[in-house]
């Protein structure tokens, strides 16, 4: 019985630990330590709009940039414009995915910066979407010139039937100014039946061990 328990928690553990594994190379943006693009990631922009890799400490007006002073990227435009950065990762159709992201925003005139991962299948066709604003100015307030620190935000959605690959992006859309992007993490979601494993597995060997410690008294 003790080894069968213990098997649960260590197989189901594994597995936990392993769904939790950040999907993204280059998550962090550290790599280069240059201003070139950030490895892994394909840059876009259009109408005048800007998509950097960039370490400074503080922008022109003041604003914290990356909270623990490594690199980082910034999208956005003077308006009407935009700019972002993605990255294509190999998917499961049926699984969760969860993304994760810090973001924040320069203090300009209220820019709105977006998460996304577009579920696609083996020839690039987008069979689904999910996506959800970081910084918004319908959340932090029309407070034009106020910088909006950096927060963390989250994005949960199942990979449709026929995807093979989901397309991870960050950008600003006619944005005015810049949003700012950091310490990305896509991982797949647990299924429940995982976590109810473990919980079987650890129950069966706290059961061991009571018994165990009652024949000895």
């Amino acid at each position: 019985m003790k080894r069968i328990a213990t098997f649960f928690v260590i197989a189901c553990s594994a597995a936990g630990i392993a769904s939790a594994q950040n999907l993204l190379l280059n998550g962090d943006f550290n790599s280069p330590a240059t201003g070139a693009w950030p490895d892994n990631w394909t840059g876009w922009s259009w109408g005048g709009g800007w998509a950097n890799h960039q370490n400074n400490s503080t922008d022109h007006l003041g604003t914290n940039y990356s909270p623990d002073g490594s690199w980082f990227v910034v999208c956005g435009a003077p308006g009407n414009g935009g700019g972002g950065f993605f990255q294509n990762v190999p998917a499961t159709a049926g699984t969760q995915y969860e993304l994760d992201v810090l973001s924040g925003a320069d203090a300009w005139w209220l820019p709105t910066g977006t998460m996304t991962m577009f579920f696609e299948d083996s020839s690039a066709n987008i069979l689904g979407t999910a996506t959800r604003n970081t910084v918004d100015p319908a959340v932090y307030g029309n407070n034009y010139d106020i910088a909006h620190p950096w927060a963390a935000y989250s994005l949960d959605a199942t990979a449709p039937d026929g995807t093979t690959q989901v397309k991870v992006e960050f950008a600003g859309n006619n944005a005015t100014g810049s949003i700012y992007f950091e310490n990305a993490v896509l991982t797949e979601v647990p299924e429940p039946g995982a976590a109810a494993l473990v919980a079987l597995g650890s129950a069966m060997l706290f059961g061991y061990r009571s018994r165990r410690n009652a024949a000895r008294a």
